[in-house]
C-alpha cells in the first residue's frame, strides 16, 4: 500500500543564470534517491527538468502515483518578490553564500505555495500532505542514516494529522520581534530542518499561509536567506499543532517519528539549549520525548546523561507543572533503588535539583 501521504518536491534548473550552481545533469543526478522511492509525489519543474524527472519515474514505474508540473520559475508565486530580493542583497546580506541565488532563495520560499497547490489539487485523495527537498544526495545522506528503501514509507504511514517538522537547535525568541529581525538575519540561524515536513490539511494550511506572510514581511523589509528562520514565530503561534522531532540534518527520517540517532546531538544542542534560554515549556516537551524512548529501550544513553536527562525533566516540571515534581522524584528515587551505576550519577549530579526539592516541599510537603 501506498501511504496516505502526497508529497511534493520541485526541481529547477538556475545554471542558465549562475553558472556557480549544479547543471542540468548535476541538477537530474542529484534528485534520483527521492524518485526511486514508491510514495505520491508532485513534482514540479521547468521545460528543461521535467522531462528528464518524468524519464526517471517512469524507469521505476511509479508513473501512477507521480504527478508532474511544468511550470517556468518566472511564474512561481514567490518571484513576484525578484527585483526586491535582489535589491535587498545589495544593501545588506551579511550570510552571503554564492550558492544561494535570488532565484533559488525564491525557489525555496515557494515550498509553502507548491504543497498549498498540491492540496488544492489533491491527485491521489489523500487526507496528508508534504514537503521533500529533491536534492538528497547519494542514498539520501543528507537527510538520512543507513537508508533503507522502506524509511520514507514507513515514516509515512506513522505520521499524523499535525504539522510535523525537526527542531534544529534553538534561537532567541527576542528574534520574533521586528527590531531584531536586521541583528536575527546578521548570520544564518539553525531553528527547523526544513527540507522535509508534513502535515493534515485543516493543520497545516493556516500554518503554511502564516509561513508565506512572514516571507512577504521579511524580504519587504530588506532580510531574508533560505526558509528556515521564517519558522522562529511559527514555532510559537501554532506550538499545539506542531510535531517536533528532534536532530541534526542527517538525521532527519531517523528521527522524524522519535529518536533514534544522535541523541548526544539532541541533547547538548537541543534540550540544554531550551534550558539555558528558560524555555521550560518546549525543554519539558523533548524531555518527555527522549525518557519515552530511554524507558522503552529503544534507544540507550549512558548513566549519567539519563540522569541529567531526568532532572532537567524535574526542573522543567518545577516551572510548568510542579505538582507532578513528587511523583518525578519518586521515579528517580525508584530507578536508582535498582541501578547502582545510575545512583552514583544521582549522588554526583543532585546539587542541581536541590534547591528545586526543597522549594517542593515548602509548597506542596
Amino acid at each position: 500500500m501506498i501511504p496516505d501521504c502526497t508529497l511534493s518536491t520541485a526541481c529547477f534548473c538556475v545554471y542558465r543564470e549562475h553558472e556557480n550552481t549544479r547543471t542540468l545533469e548535476e541538477t537530474i543526478v542529484s534528485t534520483h534517491a527521492l524518485l526511486t522511492i514508491p510514495v505520491y509525489l508532485v513534482i514540479y519543474g521547468d521545460k528543461k527538468t521535467i522531462p528528464l524527472l518524468k524519464k526517471q519515474r517512469e524507469q521505476c514505474g511509479f508513473t501512477n502515483i507521480s504527478v508532474f508540473i511544468e511550470i517556468e520559475k518566472e511564474k512561481l508565486w514567490s518571484f513576484q518578490y525578484l527585483e526586491k530580493v535582489i535589491e535587498n542583497r545589495e544593501h545588506y546580506f551579511p550570510s552571503k553564500d554564492s550558492r544561494t541565488t535570488p532565484e533559488s532563495h525564491l525557489i525555496t520560499c515557494n515550498k509553502f505555495d507548491f504543497v498549498l497547490n498540491t492540496m488544492n489539487m489533491n491527485p491521489f485523495n489523500t487526507t496528508k500532505f508534504g514537503w521533500v527537498d529533491s536534492f538528497l544526495g547519494k542514498d539520501t545522506i543528507k537527510i538520512c542514516e543507513n537508508y533503507e528503501p522502506n524509511i520514507l514509507p514507513w515514516i509515512l504511514s506513522n505520521i499524523t494529522d499535525k504539522f510535523h517538522i525537526q527542531v534544529l537547535n534553538v534561537c532567541d525568541k527576542k528574534y520574533k520581534n521586528h527590531e531584531n529581525k536586521r541583528e536575527y538575519y546578521s548570520k544564518y540561524q539553525w531553528v527547523v530542518c526544513g527540507g522535509f515536513f508534513t502535515c493534515g490539511e485543516t493543520i497545516g494550511r493556516p500554518i503554511l499561509n502564516r509561513i508565506k506572510e512572514i516571507f512577504i514581511e521579511t524580504t519587504q523589509n530588506g532580510y531574508g536567506h533560505g526558509e528556515e528562520m521564517f519558522y522562529l514565530e511559527v514555532l510559537d503561534e501554532f506550538y499545539d499543532d506542531i510535531h517536533r522531532s528532534y536532530g541534526d540534518y542527517g538525521q532527519i527520517w531517523n528521527n522524524f517519528i522519535r529518536p533514534t540517532r544522535n541523541i548526544h546531538y539532541i541533547y547538548y544542542f537541543i534540550l540544554k539549549n531550551y534550558l539555558n534560554f528558560e524555555y521550560y515549556k518546549e525543554a519539558l516537551d523533548c524531555c518527555k520525548t527522549l525518557l519515552r524512548e530511554i524507558e522503552s529501550h529503544n534507544i540507550h544513553v549512558i548513566p549519567n546523561m539519563y540522569i541529567n536527562i531526568l532532572f532537567d525533566y524535574f526542573i522543567s516540571l518545577y516551572y510548568e507543572k510542579p505538582i507532578e515534581c513528587k511523583q518525578i522524584i519518586e521515579h528517580i528515587e525508584n530507578l536508582c533503588s535498582q541501578n547502582t551505576n545510575l545512583k552514583r550519577e544521582f549522588e554526583n549530579e543532585k546539587w542541581r535539583i536541590e534547591w528545586y526539592i526543597g522549594s517542593i516541599k515548602e509548597v506542596f510537603g
